[in-house]
């Protein structure tokens, strides 16, 4: 069964956009305020998603609603799984679109900067969702194309696409064919109960990630890719 979640509420401040853009000016700071405002009016950030079952695990293959998928890392976080949640979640067409007339180069990547704090707390109400509609203490998140490139190949975006159902048709959100999603501040997964969180930064060697939540792990690292 899919399910749609598109009346997600958008409620940082601008006193949040300000400490995350770092701006000083007055005059950058009267233009971000009227730009964040807009923004936040036209928002509307979706999260498209199914119930799906795990029905075997066998090596670094994971068969999910009859769909095999084949990575390490997704295998070793689906054996003691049933139930996952296959999603697909963006900041939304609406802001996407309008923030794309703006031709300047440093107010886009405000704009850009924006839209990525609308999707990060479309992502935490999904989460927050998951966990009271289906009673669950804890849930981890593994995502295609995520930390090091062998972890889950962001090719198998193609195949959780068609997992999940009609992307496109419910939330806008489409597959280039380098597999990268558009709007650009979207992201896909699948999320799942587990009492041990699993963050994908701890499988991913890169130094100096501006993204880093968590450390490299070199003994998870060392158990997975044997």
């Amino acid at each position: 069964m899919t399910h749609t979640l598109d009346t997600i509420p958008v409620t940082i401040s601008f006193n949040q956009v300000l400490d995350m853009l770092k701006l000083e000016e007055d005059e950058d700071i009267a233009l971000v305020h009227g730009l964040f405002d807009t923004a936040k009016e036209i928002a509307r950030p979706k999260v498209f998603y199914r119930e799906a079952y795990v029905e075997e695990v066998a090596g670094k293959k994971v068969r999910i609603n009859g769909l095999t998928f084949e990575s390490d890392v997704l295998a070793a976080n689906m054996k003691e799984v049933h139930r996952v949640f296959p999603y697909v979640c963006t900041c939304g067409t609406e802001v996407d679109e309008w923030s794309h007339k703006e031709k300047d180069y440093v107010v886009s990547l405000w704009l850009d900067m924006i839209k990525g704090a609308f999707l990060r707390e479309a992502n935490a109400y999904f989460r927050e969702y998951v966990k009271n509609a289906y009673k669950f203490n804890k849930l981890s998140a593994i995502n295609p194309g995520s930390g090091d490139e062998h972890n889950w190949h962001i090719s198998q975006q193609k195949l959780l696409f068609a997992l999940i159902g009609d992307v496109k048709g419910e939330i806008g959100v489409t597959l280039t064919d380098s597999f990268l999603m558009l709007p650009i501040k979207s992201t896909s997964g699948i999320l799942y109960p587990s009492e041990t969180e699993f963050v994908n930064c701890s499988l991913c060697g890169r130094e100096n990630c501006p993204g880093r939540r968590v450390e490299f792990d070199v003994k998870l690292y060392a158990q997975i890719f044997k």
